[in-house]
């Protein structure tokens, strides 16, 4: 499911009817000239980082609704906002100060969200385009404009400087500085004729229509081309316009590293020697470049998840400290921070490699400092380091209980502490955690209290963390995989066993990869699943995750529904069906089915199948739901319903009593309401069966 667009007053965003790629950006406050007010700022940059992430968007169309398309800012409204700064008798001067100069900077980087979207941005400027409008256009990719379209830098008219990035930008644009300088220090008009000549804009049109429709015209064109080539040009001429050749060469190189290697190559050399004219596949690109030059702190990066999050990021040119206990090859564990080091400057990152016990003080103190006189700064932090131990309370010694708390608690507590004062000062900054979702669930506890408890306390971290350190625009989240994930550490766990049964690694990396793009000021204080994560950008395919295509995948420890899932040979199974009526149980004769198709009866034997899954699970999403009762019984299921929703009805209906309907966002929650002592020995009869099931067909039952 792709994210949905956000709801806005004063801004629309279409889709084009002729080619869904295109998206038509339209500032809609046409009774006001579409003149800036502050929530048309904030709306204007919640347009942009949308669609930077709309994985269906290739091309933008920048227009404005009604007879002029910007008229500047609104004067009487920006009088408002400065003046509640400067009336506030609680604030000094350099107080005030601070206070515009935030404002100012919001404003900025409003307007700069047109160049951090990936998606080229073409405006189509009809009439007075002043002030606040020129500041706006001067940031997309391309200009045209109709014949009657006027510019004008006006700011010093109404006696300030401009401030929201035309004089930085302008004589880039034109390449006249004598023009650029004319127009800021005199504030006259200039003619869409005079514009062309100069080279703000590259067309002209006769009438505003004809403007917008040459505009969608050349977006369609753009968006027929590969996506990774366009997004990537746009990208590249971006950063080379404030560096220098050599550094703009190594970003491209950097670049092409990992994007010479999409399949939009191949497909376009075959349409070229065919003569064929079809459109690239829409591909997702998950590596954009904006982590090019940030500075990512990641603890236990010397393998596993950590280590892929970390060569995700170097694909952007990232500078990645490795924060590992492992400077040397483990007897079980391959991997050491410098093979990790080794492996992310081959992927075009940096790499600082420092052995780091996470739960000591002064190494964690020092390695901040060394990362910080090595790049400058931290822009993010992964909390990935963690102990584990899957033993009940009887089992777990001390020792075992004291690593686990230490590393993953006071670990988490005091890397965060200590990053938190160079987070403050970077732009976009994330601290992302590695831990689960809360969830009270008695199981979660009952067969390794030691370990929930201490992967809850970094779950604790977030909730606490991102509500104190809003106000300084460091979002906090925390993300966890859906299925197994398949490292060196769950095979050593395992002996070997159940990798067909897990993912890999990369489905978390590309997951965190997404987060950590996303605004920090709008994005925090999340429990995030990798797969969902995914879906929201439009990903749904997850077979490139899995070693064993079609494999049943096993849920993950704390996510919702894995409570008490068991894995059957389906071949040919014997079950008993539980009838379950009026708070009474009775016991059916057992069958033998083949294949999964399970059930003779209809209504009330899935009546009872529905109750049997219930307890089992305690917890399942809808969706899953369905699945499952399609697998196992086929054609009978698809009989009483044949969708999610006819089967929420068919629940609601005639399970009301015992099954509890809850809705979160877009996903909807079936929970077992009854929590008797019936239920409880119909539970234990369950995995009495299932045990027996599993003897006579030579497998193992696993619960999670």
């Amino acid at each position: 499911m792709h994210q949905q667009p956000p709801s806005l007053k004063e801004i629309n965003i279409l889709k084009d009817d002729v080619n869904p790629n295109v998206f038509n950006v339209q500032l809609n406050r046409a009774e006001k000239r579409n003149t800036f007010t502050d929530s048309f700022w904030r709306e204007l940059k919640t347009a942009f980082s949308y669609l930077a992430e709309e994985p269906t968007c290739r091309s933008i169309v920048l227009s404005a609704n009604g007879p002029v398309f910007c008229a500047g800012i609104d004067l009487k409204e920006g009088i408002v906002e400065t003046s509640k700064i400067m009336s506030n008798e609680e604030f000094d001067v350099a107080r005030k100060s601070r206070s515009m100069r935030e404002l100012i900077k919001r404003y900025q980087e409003s307007f700069s969200s047109l160049e951090e979207c990936p998606k080229p941005v073409i405006a189509a400027i009809h009439s007075y385009c002043i002030g606040a409008g020129i500041n706006l256009v001067a940031c997309a990719d391309v200009r045209y404009s109709s014949n009657d379209a006027v510019f004008s830098i006006r700011e010093v008219d109404i006696g300030i400087a401009a401030d929201v990035g035309i004089l930085q930008r302008i004589h880039r644009i034109v390449g006249n500085d004598s023009w650029s300088r004319e127009m800021a220090l005199t504030g006259r008009d200039a003619s869409a004729d005079e514009a062309m000549r100069m080279g703000f804009i590259s067309r002209t049109f006769d009438t505003k229509d004809d403007c917008y429709k040459a505009a969608m015209s050349l977006a369609r064109q753009i968006a027929s081309k590969s996506p990774v080539a366009v997004q990537g040009t746009k990208l590249a001429m971006n950063y080379a316009r404030s560096h220098g050749i050599e550094d703009s060469s190594e970003w491209i190189r950097n670049w092409n590293a990992s994007m010479l290697q999409t399949v939009d190559i191949s497909e376009n050399v075959k349409a070229k020697l065919s003569k064929t004219r079809d459109n690239p596949k829409s591909i997702k690109m998950l590596n954009t470049g904006k982590f090019l030059g940030k500075t990512i702190l990641i603890t236990g990066a010397s393998r596993g998840i950590g280590k892929e999050i970390a060569l995700k990021l170097a694909k952007d040119g990232a500078n990645i400290v490795i924060c590992a206990k492992t400077a040397q090859e483990h007897a079980k564990l391959s991997g050491t921070i410098y093979s990790a080091a080794e492996e992310i400057k081959k992927m075009g990152g940096k790499a600082l490699p420092l052995q780091v016990d996470v739960r000591e003080e002064a190494q964690v103190q020092d390695a901040v400092e060394k990362a910080v006189r090595e790049f400058g700064g931290i822009d993010i932090l992964v909390n990935n380091a963690s102990a584990i131990s899957l033993t009940g309370t009887l089992d777990t010694s001390m020792k075992k209980y004291d690593l686990m708390h230490q590393v993953n608690i006071r670990g988490t507590f005091l890397v965060s502490q200590k990053c938190v004062p160079y987070l403050k000062h970077a732009k976009n900054p994330h601290i992302l955690n590695l831990s689960p979702p809360l969830d009270l669930n008695p199981m979660w506890f009952s067969r390794h209290c030691a370990y929930t408890m201490s992967k809850y306390g970094m779950s604790m971290c977030v909730l606490g963390m991102h509500e104190e350190f809003r106000k300084d625009n460091i979002a906090v989240n925390a993300i966890w995989p859906r299925t197994a994930i398949w490292t060196a550490a769950l095979d050593m766990l395992t002996e070997g066993k159940g990798k067909q049964m897990s993912r890999k690694p990369t489905i978390m990396s590309d997951a965190a990869y997404i987060i950590l793009s996303r605004n920090s000021r709008d994005f925090t204080g999340n429990f995030c699943l990798d797969e969902d994560v995914l879906k929201e950008e439009g990903i749904t395919d997850f077979s490139q995750y899995s070693y064993e295509p079609n494999a049943e995948l096993l849920p993950d420890f704390f996510v919702p529904g894995a409570e008490f899932k068991a894995y059957l040979p389906w071949k040919k199974i014997r079950m008993v069906s539980i009838m379950v009526s009026t708070d009474k149980l009775r016991k059916n004769s057992s069958q033998s089915y083949e294949n999964g198709h399970i059930f003779e009866r209809d209504r009330q034997l899935m009546d009872s199948f529905i109750y049997t899954i219930l307890m089992f699970r305690q917890c399942i999403m809808l969706e899953d739901f369905f699945e499952l009762l399609m697998a196992l019984c086929g054609q009978k299921c698809a009989k009483l319903f044949s969708s999610h929703e006819q089967l929420l009805e068919f629940v609601k209906e005639r399970c009301k009593t015992k099954v509890k309907i809850e809705e979160k966002g877009s996903r909807v929650f079936l929970y077992w309401a009854e929590a008797d002592d019936g239920s409880k020995r119909l539970h234990d009869q369950l995995v009495i069966i299932g045990k027996r099931v599993c003897s006579e067909n030579g497998s193992q039952l696993i619960y999670i």
